[in-house]
């Protein structure tokens, strides 16, 4: 190949240099600053024109009051729900809207007052199968005399005059969800032992109008069965909690109403079987004056021998009235319980707001006093076993 001759001036030697681009010009440095600069004049752009359209003051949220009041003016359960029940059950709402629809429109609640949705109220659970009913054991050990406390005697309905007639007590469990039957219930002639749920509706309301009617009032308190995939309802007593959440949980169950002698549990086959936490709840009624009637919902249960160790009146259910939710099966529950109480004096019976229960017990009531029974309410069995004692 041929050289290029080079060029010379004078006797000087021309060389030709490529100039070096500078630093500040270079692609990989300037079109990361343009797409910052783009960047940060979008985000200032934006936030501007977010602000010039934006109302001067922010719009408040629309609240939904919660009605917290007396529950005759409002169809919610007093006091804070606690973080650990926050669900709600779609088929408890229903069976309360389905009752009221059923009432006459004038009994009907007054559409100003605020609505009873579970979405804004304490939760309301699914009303659970009752537990299959057992024979009820008899204490192991006598109850202590105790001086009977003010508070539960405060609220007894006075019983018959001294009677060698045998007595027959008959409780209605699970009032309070449906208003319909539960004011059915609350009709029947007293003097019957209503326990009302604490997360039912309307409670205050319906405790008052129990006992202008002459009924005995009773908490019926929600513990944990023994198959925890059934749900007894909101702030139940679970064993695994511990004493402080029980404690917890027990308080609110008790801050719904007022007027009552005590509790009796809903469900509980598993919870009523455990002593150390039969021994915590049985204290507590202690403290505040309560009795303790036991259900019986397992042979297990502890809840009757603690409450006799420790001296706080009590009572234990003998019959339950309607498992088999059929008119002729409830008859021959009842003929059953006018035998229990002829072979021991008295008897306790529970029932539930059911149409068929409804119906013959209010038949039966009719002819019970002919037949040589007294009806009493819980609190009189009570007081004639603290007699005995004495």
């Amino acid at each position: 190949m041929a050289r290029r001759p080079q060029r010379r001036s004078g006797d000087a030697r021309i060389s030709h240099q490529a100039a070096r681009t500078p630093w500040y010009r270079r692609a990989r440095i300037v079109f990361p600053i343009v797409a910052m600069a783009i960047l940060l004049i979008g985000i200032g752009l934006g936030t501007t024109i977010g602000l010039l359209l934006a109302p001067g003051e922010p719009t408040p949220l629309a609240s939904v009051p919660l009605p917290v009041g007396p529950q005759d003016s409002a169809a919610m359960p007093e006091g804070s729900p606690l973080p650990v029940t926050a669900h709600v059950s779609e088929s408890a709402k229903r069976i309360y809207e389905e009752s009221l629809r059923s009432q006459p429109e004038a009994q009907r609640p007054d559409p100003n007052m605020a609505p009873p949705a579970p979405v804004v109220r304490a939760p309301v659970p699914e009303t659970p199968p009752m537990e299959a009913p057992v024979s009820a054991p008899q204490p192991a050990v006598s109850p202590q005399r105790a001086a009977p406390p003010e508070r539960w005697l405060a609220f007894a309905v006075p019983g018959p005059e001294v009677s060698n007639r045998p007595m027959i007590a008959l409780v209605f469990d699970d009032l309070g969800i449906d208003q319909v039957r539960s004011r059915r219930t609350i009709d029947l002639p007293a003097p019957l032992t209503l326990a009302l749920l604490p997360y039912g509706y309307n409670l205050r309301d319906m405790a008052r109008a129990a006992r202008a009617k002459g009924h005995e009032i009773m908490v019926h308190v929600p513990m944990a069965p023994e198959d925890l995939s059934v749900d007894p309802g909101p702030n139940a007593l679970q064993k695994e909690l511990g004493p402080a959440e029980i404690l917890r949980r027990l308080d609110w169950d008790l801050s719904q109403f007022d007027g009552y002698i005590g509790i009796n549990n809903h469900m509980g086959s598993r919870f009523t079987a455990d002593r150390e936490s039969m021994r915590l709840v049985i204290s507590e009624l202690k403290r505040r004056g309560l009795v303790f009637m036991d259900s019986v919902t397992t042979r297990e249960t502890e809840g009757f021998h603690v409450a006799a160790e420790l001296g706080v009146p009590f009572a234990v259910r003998d019959v339950f009235l309607d498992h088999e939710i059929e008119h002729d099966a409830i008859r021959r529950q009842l003929a059953r319980v006018e035998e229990t109480a002829r072979q021991q004096g008295h008897a306790i019976a529970i029932g539930h707001p059911h149409d068929e229960t409804l119906e013959v017990v209010a038949e039966w009531l009719k002819t019970a006093e002919a037949r040589g029974f007294d009806l009493v309410p819980v609190s009189a069995i009570i007081r004639r076993r603290l007699a005995a004692t004495q």
